[in-house]
This record gives structure tokens, C-alpha cells and sequence, in this order.
């Protein structure tokens, strides 16, 4: 990608995100003088402009490279439950193998679609926030400035992810470029490398009280999943703080996410009609806004194998998490075949993939406080949090009673009964550089009668563990450069 056609991107991010917000306008559409250039004024001329806009930053977060799908598959191919059986780049195998660098087909796309969200963003915030009387309520557009501030940070969190060493291995690892004002054209793409750190604070910081108190509460009439919500930025939050090893703020912010239950099993959130009292929020997908986001292309897939299920060291090669009375054990298909347990089918739409994709739901809030309990010494309400989300899916024939565990047995199956409830989600990879593990593969040996596995990645090695920024973003952003 040139220069000038780089440029070209960042300067029409404005239109862009308000395309909704354009093509509602059907009178104007039979102006014989049409302008040629849109700007904030027209966005702002109406409410349903301004709705339609907000719309158009949403649409930006969830295209398909983004978290419209590639955030489940980037982060399952980073982790240690499935292996990455192709050697197709645009099917995640330089993902799995740790080898993403500038120029690899699947970093160009996320980046840019998440800088692409980011501006968006932006663009509405800044506008909201420098006029007055505009046609929509007070509390409205607070909202949606908040909206804005959480889809900015969810975007820098996720982009965080993969371009920076974990904040427990080194707060100071520097991250990503970042813009806190809108890029509306030329000449304005310089922007720093923020650390890891950095990143982490601002986020804190403008998620305050009085912003997340403009949004929508679980009790509201206007709560929707499917847009941020006061639930969804203590979500955000509360993985901020784990992520920083801020074990007590995680728990304050678990606990203030309240009016959820856990579904009757996970198999009701993958199903029509999505709306469940355990979804807290998630990406939704129509018949035309769907693209090829939906995970089921990777992770689950029935035709390829791109995705399968590591069976010698995954979670399913572990007895506790293959009973035959989890319930979460249906998404684990046997190729017919080879007569082989091969991929895992929580999405299972190939052809009109619309399922939602789940960002946080109730069950990632519970497992979070259980891991922030234990984290404190608090082993006895860690045991508890464990012992709600496995009842769930194990109400009968279960072999161990959880509530019973304390220490490192307590630790192991807190972190393994996160690794089967969000399989194909995308937590894993996320909860293993968190922790500043290693990233590894299953091996093809034995030993002492079980599988192997290798290291293909240590937190110490940026660059294997990390992506590198890429090379267009370097070439209009000398900044980025390391």
C-alpha cells in the first residue's frame, strides 16, 4: 500500500463511519446539486443522522477482521486448544506458529480495522462534545460519547494484545500508536508508540464513574447487548485489572455487574434468538451486514479442518473436561471419516453464518472474580464462583467437587475450566499472554506415555511473541517505528 492511498484511507474515515448516516437521508438523495463532501454539520442535523452515525462507529468495531470474528480466531490460533492444521497465511498459520510479521496477509487487515474503529469514534466523540443544541437529548449524547470512549478502548485493547509484551512482564513494552483525537486528513498520522501501561491507564481513566454512568444499566429499558453498556465497560475494565494484577479493583468491577444468570446451558447463546440473560455484549449479524466474520470459517469449520482440536494436550485431552455429562462435550464433532474427535462446533452456520460472537458474557464474569478471589487468598469464594459456572454445564456425574480445592489444585482448575467454557471464543490466547506465559504447540512424541509440546513463543521474545506494527503504518508514521 503507497503513501497517498494510505493517506486517502485516514482521510475518508470521516465519511466512512457516517455511511449509514448518509444513505438514510432519501430526500437529498434527489438533490440535482448533491454536495460532494460530507461534514460534521450534516451528521449532526438530526437525530436520526446522529443515531445512524453511532450505528456507523459499531459497524466499524465489528467488521470481520475485527471483532466481527478475527479476534475469536486470532486469539483461539495463539493458544493451545486447537492446532492450526494448513500452512494458508489467511487462515491464521502464521498466527498459530508465532511468525506474524509486517507484511503477513492477516496483520494488515486487523490493524487497520481497528484503527478504522478507533477513528470512527473519535471522529463522532469530538463532534458530540464541541456543539451545543444539538437535536437528540442531554443524556443522549452523553451516551453516546461514552459509547464512543468504549468502543475506542475495547478497539486499543484487543490491538494491545498482539503488538505488545504482557503489562505483568513489562509495563513499559511498547504497544501501539495512539490517537486520542480524530485523523480527518493529511498530514495528521504521526502518533507515538504507547506502552502497554499507558494504554491500561488512559483506558481506566476514561472509563470513569460519570462516563460509564451515561450508559445504558442492566435495568434500564434502553439496556441492549449489543451496544456498550455499564456492564460491558466494568467487563472491559475488570480484564484491565487482571491484566495489571489489580486483583481488588477486578473484583470491584466484577461485583458491579449485576441482574445476569448464567444460561441454562452454553449451547442457548449460539442459538437464535441470542438474547439471553448471561449476554452481556455481543456482535450481532444480519443478512447484510455479516461479511466473512462469523468464526464458524475458522474455528469449527466442518469443511477443511482448518481449526482442529488439539487432542493430545488441549482441554479436551484432560479427563475432567471430557465427561460425558458436560454438556459443552456436544460441540466436539467425530469426523466420520477417521472416527476422530476433530472440531468444535459452537458456531455451526457455514453457509449464513449469523450467529452472534460473544465479547463478555456472565460466565467470564464469574470466572473472573474466581480467579481474582484466589488471587487474594481468598480460596473459599474463588471455589464457590468455579463451582457455579461448572455446575452448569456438569449437573450430574461430576468427579470432583471444585468447592473442595484450595492452592495450586484450586489455580489449575480455575484456569482449565476457563480454557472449556470459552473454547473457540478466543480467551485463551488472551489469558495466556496475560499471564506472561508461553505459547506452545502439542509435540509429536511421547513421553512417560503422554504427548509432548513445544514452545513456539516466550514473553521475553517480542519478536516471536508479538506482531510486528505494519509496514504501511511505519511508512506515513515514522513514530512507529521502534
Amino acid at each position: 500500500m503507497t503513501k497517498k492511498i494510505y493517506r486517502t484511507i485516514y482521510a475518508g474515515m470521516l465519511g466512512a463511519a457516517f455511511a449509514v448516516g448518509i444513505t438514510s437521508c432519501s430526500d437529498d438523495f434527489l438533490d440535482k446539486n448533491p454536495k460532494l463532501a460530507v461534514t460534521e454539520y450534516d451528521i449532526l442535523a438530526s437525530e436520526e443522522l446522529i443515531d445512524a452515525t453511532m450505528a456507523g462507529v459499531y459497524s466499524r468495531f465489528k467488521s470481520s477482521s475485527f471483532a466481527g470474528g478475527g479476534i475469536a480466531a486470532i486469539f483461539d490460533n495463539r493458544g493451545d486448544d486447537f492446532a492450526n492444521t494448513g500452512n494458508n497465511t489467511y487462515a491464521h498459520a502464521d498466527t498459530y506458529n508465532m511468525t506474524v510479521g509486517q507484511n503477513s496477509p492477516m496483520n494488515p487487515g486487523y490493524f487497520q480495522s481497528g484503527y478504522l474503529a478507533v477513528n470512527a469514534a473519535n471522529t463522532l466523540k469530538e463532534a458530540l462534545e464541541k456543539h451545543d443544541n444539538l437535536p437528540i437529548s442531554e443524556s443522549k449524547r452523553q451516551q453516546y460519547i461514552a459509547s464512543c470512549l468504549f468502543i475506542r478502548d475495547i478497539s486499543w485493547y484487543y490491538l494491545a494484545q498482539v503488538y505488545s509484551q504482557p503489562y505483568v512482564y513489562n509495563p513499559d513494552s511498547k504497544a501501539i500508536p495512539i490517537h486520542t483525537e480524530a485523523v480527518t486528513g493529511p498530514g495528521k498520522n504521526e502518533a507515538e508508540l504507547w506502552t502497554i501501561g499507558q494504554i491500561y491507564n488512559q483506558i481506566i481513566e476514561d472509563l470513569s464513574n460519570n462516563t460509564i454512568a451515561a450508559l445504558p444499566d442492566k435495568g434500564s429499558s434502553s439496556f441492549d447487548s449489543t451496544i456498550p453498556t455499564q456492564p460491558a465497560a466494568h467487563m472491559l475494565l475488570q480484564r484491565i485489572y487482571m491484566a495489571m494484577g489489580r486483583w481488588n479493583d477486578a473484583i470491584s468491577e466484577g461485583e458491579k455487574v449485576t441482574g445476569f444468570t448464567l444460561s441454562g446451558s452454553v449451547a442457548e447463546l449460539f442459538d437464535a434468538p441470542y438474547h439471553t440473560n448471561e449476554n452481556i455484549f455481543s456482535i450481532p449479524f444480519t443478512n447484510t451486514e455479516r461479511g466473512g466474520g462469523n468464526p464458524a470459517s475458522y474455528i469449527s469449520s466442518g469443511v477443511g479442518y482448518i481449526d482442529t482440536l488439539n487432542t493430545r494436550t488441549g482441554i479436551v485431552s484432560i479427563p475432567e473436561y471430557h465427561l460425558a455429562t458436560d454438556t459443552r462435550v456436544r460441540f466436539i464433532k467425530v469426523d466420520p471419516a477417521t472416527g476422530r474427535e476433530t472440531w468444535y462446533e459452537k458456531y455451526d452456520e457455514y453457509t449464513t453464518p449469523l450467529e452472534w460472537i460473544h465479547i463478555f458474557r456472565y460466565a467470564e464474569t464469574l470466572l473472573n472474580l474466581s480467579e481474582s478471589y484466589y488471587n487474594i487468598g481468598e480460596y473459599e469464594k474463588a471455589a464457590e464462583l468455579l463451582y457455579q459456572v461448572r455446575l452448569r454445564s456438569i449437573p450430574t456425574g461430576d468427579v470432583v467437587d471444585v468447592r473442595t480445592l484450595t492452592g495450586e489444585e484450586l489455580k489449575k482448575f480455575i484456569y482449565n475450566e476457563r480454557r472449556a467454557e470459552f473454547i473457540g471464543e478466543g480467551i485463551r490466547g488472551l489469558d495466556i499472554s496475560r499471564r506472561a506465559e508461553n505459547f506452545v504447540h502439542p509435540a509429536a512424541t511421547f513421553t512417560n506415555g503422554k504427548w509432548d509440546t513445544v514452545v513456539v513463543a516466550t514473553p521475553d521474545n517480542k519478536a516471536s511473541y508479538c506482531w510486528a506494527i505494519p509496514s504501511y503504518e511505519i511508512l506515513v508514521n515514522t513514530s512507529a517505528a521502534e
